[in-house]
C-alpha cells in the first residue's frame, strides 16, 4: 500500500510554503484596509476605532490537525477546498459600537465578499466568549490573473480580548476535574466585565472621547458620593473563598457575582 506521500497527499514543508504564500498576500491587503479605515473611519474626530491589529498564519501542523477533524487528508488542495482560516486577523477596538462601524465599513467595499458573519456579542456563546467573526473573499492580484482568498477577521473590544485571553491561558488543556469550576468561574467573569464595559460606553457619546486625568477623575469620584454620577468598584475574591459571597460591586450597589 503506498504511503500518503508516495500518493501525493501529504503536504510537504515546500508545498505548504507555497500554499500559504497568497493567504499571506490577502492578509496584507485586509490589513492595509483596516489601516486606512482606522485614520479615516471618524473624518470629524481625532479618535481612531482601533487599539490593535494583529494577524497570523496557520502553521503546518494546525493545518493537518483541522483537516484530520474534518475527516480529510493533509493535501494542499484539502486546504484550499475546505479551509476558510489559513489567514486569521484579530482586530481589538476601543468599543462595542467601533466593531459594527468597520463590519459596515468593509462591507461598502464592492470588491470585498463576504463569505460569512457570526455575532458572538449580540448572541455570546454558552462559556461567556463574545467577539464579531467574518470571513472575507480577499481579491489577490498577480501579473496576469486575480483569485480569492479568504481571511478570517474576529474583531472584539479590549475587555473582550482580556477574557478570551486569560481563558484560553487559564483553561486550555486543564484538567477534566476542575474544567466544570473554571467555566463557571469564566461566565462570571464575563459578565462582571461585560457591566464594566457597559460603562465605558458612557465615553463614546461624541466620538471625540475626553482624558480622564487624575484630577477630572477625582471630580467624577466626587459627583459620586453627591448622587450625580454612579462610580464602579470591583473587588475579586480568589475562586476557593468566594462560594456564594459577592465578587463585584456595581453602581455602589454589592451584587452577587453572576447575578
Amino acid at each position: 500500500m503506498l504511503s500518503k506521500r508516495e500518493r501525493g497527499v501529504f503536504m510537504t514543508n515546500e508545498q505548504y510554503y507555497d500554499c500559504i504564500q497568497p493567504y499571506q498576500n490577502a492578509c496584507q491587503i485586509m490589513r492595509a484596509k483596516l489601516e486606512v479605515l482606522n485614520g479615516s473611519l471618524y473624518q470629524k474626530s481625532s479618535v481612531s476605532p482601533i487599539h490593535n491589529i494583529q494577524e497570523r498564519i496557520k502553521s503546518k501542523k494546525s493545518i493537518e490537525k483541522k483537516l484530520e477533524k474534518l475527516g480529510h487528508s493533509d493535501s494542499v488542495q484539502n486546504a484550499k477546498d475546505h479551509l476558510r482560516d489559513i489567514a486569521g486577523i484579530r482586530v481589538i477596538c476601543y468599543f462595542i459600537d467601533d466593531i459594527y462601524n468597520l463590519v459596515n465599513a468593509l462591507k461598502r467595499q464592492s470588491e470585498l465578499i463576504f463569505i460569512r458573519e457570526k455575532d458572538y456579542i449580540q448572541n455570546p456563546k454558552p462559556n461567556g466568549y463574545r467577539s464579531f467573526h467574518v470571513i472575507i473573499a480577499v481579491p489577490v492580484y498577480y501579473l496576469d490573473t486575480m483569485e480569492y482568498f479568504p481571511v478570517e477577521i474576529q474583531l472584539r473590544t479590549m475587555t473582550m480580548d482580556l477574557w478570551a485571553s486569560m481563558e484560553h491561558r487559564v483553561c486550555y488543556k486543564k484538567l477534566p476535574e476542575h474544567r466544570d469550576e473554571l467555566a463557571e468561574a469564566f461566565c462570571q467573569y464575563a459578565d462582571i466585565l461585560g457591566k464594566i464595559e457597559e460603562q465605558f460606553e458612557a465615553y463614546n457619546e461624541t466620538g471625540m472621547l475626553e482624558e480622564i486625568t487624575p484630577a477630572r477623575l477625582l471630580r467624577i469620584r466626587r459627583r459620586d458620593r453627591n448622587g450625580d454620577r454612579r462610580g464602579i468598584y470591583i473587588r475579586f475574591l480568589p475562586y476557593h473563598e468566594r462560594g456564594e459571597t459577592s465578587a463585584v460591586s456595581i453602581h455602589g450597589r454589592r451584587t452577587a457575582a453572576g447575578s
